[in-house]
């Protein structure tokens, strides 16, 4: 039975495991009502499109101004918004549940989720120890370079997923991740080229192990979902390491400070830090909530396309054929995924008998 509950898609624990609370606990489950299994996987594909458009436009966005402005002082201002961002939506979210919810549903949250190893691990390697990665890492790379580094955190999910989870992935998604890696690769190497030179090692290095950490991030997640809801995990995540961050920042905040307040500057941190950092965290977990960290990560390839598509919309740059292969190969891996989704949910309905 443990390994049919691996491949649940819904990105929830089994019932017993790493909780005290019985199989079929009476009462309403967590959170707001349920939709219909059809519409709830919408909703997460779109949220995950949601997220790959973010961070689209964040990865040209976040190299442009560590090139003007101090990484460090960049990157504490922009996680100070987007904690006080996730913030804002966090108090909603709970006066909104408690509006709707019964009084034993709604003491649910309380949980003591603050005594979960499984959380004070996710809250280190996705608010701290990824965020210095990744900054670290885009002043010391190309944008290319990152980009592609980070298509490869499907992989490292898929990978670290099978051998330390025991999820058993089927053959069209493991289809599907090559494809769309293979696209990921074709559209970045088209027009500028990827640069494995010495130059940039250091800079490699540093962001095939932001991959890496976000994907075990990712993937610990999914075992705290039964206690806290994915926009609440943002926030306590980005809270309590936003200070760490700007301390960091904060001996050369002063100096970097004036050009922090020019106009074009305050938007780009603006929108790394409340959409890119801030919405986009909770548009993710709300996907790898509903369909699992696997099939979830995928979506990281889009961000490629999604350049691809900003350049031609915005800056007038003609997509080159190979960027179009490229682009329909990346399409075609997220089709042969949801293929792979509804493969296993016939697997876990025909061993268990449920629907």
């Amino acid at each position: 039975m443990d390994r049919v509950a691996d491949v649940r898609t819904d990105g929830v624990s089994p019932p017993g495991e790493n909780s005290a609370t019985p199989a079929h606990p009476p009462g309403p489950r967590t959170g707001p009502p349920s939709p219909s299994p059809s519409t709830g996987r919408w909703i997460a594909d779109a949220c995950l499109i949601a997220t790959a458009v973010m961070w689209g436009i964040n990865i040209p966005l976040s190299k442009y101004v560590v090139g003007v402005l101090d990484p460090f002082v960049f990157n504490g201002v922009r996680l100070v918004l987007a904690a006080v961002t996730l913030g804002v939506c966090a108090l909603g979210e709970r006066r909104w549940l408690a509006a709707r919810e019964t009084e034993r549903s709604a003491d649910r949250p309380k949980r003591r989720i603050v005594s979960s190893p499984e959380f004070w691990v996710f809250v280190a390697l996705t608010g701290l120890i990824y965020q210095l990665l990744f900054i670290f890492g885009i002043s010391h790379t190309t944008a290319a370079n990152s980009a592609l580094l980070l298509s490869t955190m499907p992989m490292w999910t898929a990978i670290i997923s099978f051998f330390a989870l025991h999820e058993r992935l089927p053959r069209i998604t493991w289809i599907g991740l090559v494809i769309t890696f293979v696209g990921t690769v074709v559209v970045i190497n088209a027009r500028h080229g990827i640069d494995l030179s010495a130059n940039y090692f250091w800079g490699n290095v540093l962001m095939m192990a932001a991959a890496m950490s976000w994907a075990v991030g990712t993937l610990i997640s999914r075992r705290v979902f039964d206690r806290i809801t994915p926009l609440q995990l943002a926030f306590w995540s980005g809270a309590l390491t936003a200070p760490i961050h700007l301390a960091i920042a904060w001996p050369r905040l002063g100096e970097s400070w004036p050009m922090v307040t020019q106009t074009p500057m305050l938007i780009a941190i603006a929108y790394s830090g409340m959409f890119s950092t801030g919405l986009a965290y909770v548009t993710w977990h709300i996907g790898v909530r509903r369909l699992g960290g696997s099939h979830a990560a995928v979506y990281q390839n889009v961000v490629t396309l999604v350049a691809v598509l900003g350049g031609w919309l915005f800056l007038r740059e003609q997509p080159l054929a190979a960027q179009i292969v490229g682009g329909v190969l990346i399409i075609g891996g997220l089709i042969a995924m949801r293929s792979g989704r509804r493969t296993t949910r016939v697997d876990l309905t025909t061993v268990t008998g449920q629907k």
